[in-house]
């Protein structure tokens, strides 16, 4: 874009349409993703959509290249997401010694952007460290904190509290394939990013198992219109091929692009 009709036209964009243009599946995540096939039908679903966007003009050796911002595009997807799987899924999600907090229930730094999981098991880890062999100190309060936070979800912290057990542990309902384990990171930023969230899901996976990582990514146009040097589709991609035998944990890569209306 070189002259400033151009430009203007550009800064004038404001809307524009996501849809998934690859996908890539690590370690047995086709099979688990397709085993839950309603979740990652409404994933891809939600990811189609109408978005509003935020124009800007891209420097790249001295060129005015077509740009968006990255943080209205996260802000949007995240928005989508929420919208299509509702109470399925939480947002700003950080694990902390084997249970899941959201709702600002801890600090989201170095937390992931979502999480699927199965309430029943989570909480039950909550009440253990509350109020079995091992008690946080002020245990109360901080179960108090997190139902009250989290009010859709004080059915099942009554039927398991089990206050006449204190100082005991209660053991974790069996593994229920109808509840995956899924964390999620939607990712525009550095591409050296991408190793912190892998060690970050492992780290997870040490006192839980997670049934998937779901991998947001840019590719395609989408990549070109966001800031040089980020995490793209294949570059993740590239990066769990290398490390196929050390990363255990399945992983849905999912590349999105988007066409700009107008």
């Amino acid at each position: 874009m070189n002259t400033k009709r151009e430009i203007d036209r550009w800064l004038s964009k404001t809307s524009g349409r996501l849809y998934v243009r690859n996908t890539f599946y690590h370690h047995h995540a086709f099979e688990i993703l397709n085993t839950h096939d309603y979740l990652k039908n409404k994933i891809i679903k939600s990811l189609k959509a109408e978005i509003p966007i935020e124009a800007r003009i891209k420097k790249q050796q001295k060129k005015n290249l077509r740009g968006i911002k990255a943080d209205v595009l996260n802000s949007e997807i995240r928005s989508l997401l929420k919208n299509s799987l509702r109470n399925d899924i939480k947002l700003e999600v950080v694990e902390d010694k084997g249970v899941f907090y959201f709702s600002s229930e801890k600090s989201a730094i170095g937390g992931f952007d979502f999480a699927i999981l199965n309430h029943k098991k989570n909480i039950s880890a909550l009440r253990n460290l509350c109020f079995g062999e091992l008690q946080y100190f002020e245990g109360d309060l901080k179960w108090s904190s997190f139902l009250n936070k989290n009010p859709e979800l004080k059915i099942i912290a009554k039927e398991l509290e089990q206050k006449d057990k204190l100082g005991i542990d209660i053991p974790l309902p069996a593994e229920d394939s109808m509840f995956p384990l899924i964390v999620g990171e939607i990712q525009f930023g550095n591409w050296a990013l991408v190793y912190r969230d892998l060690f970050k899901v492992l780290k997870a996976n040490v006192q839980n198992s997670i049934d998937c990582l779901i991998y947001i990514v840019p590719t395609n146009d989408l990549e070109l219109m966001l800031s040089d040097g980020i995490v793209t589709f294949d570059k993740t991609v590239k990066i769990l091929e290398e490390f196929s035998k050390v990363i255990s944990v399945p992983v849905w890569v999912i590349g999105l692009d988007i066409k700009i209306n107008g």
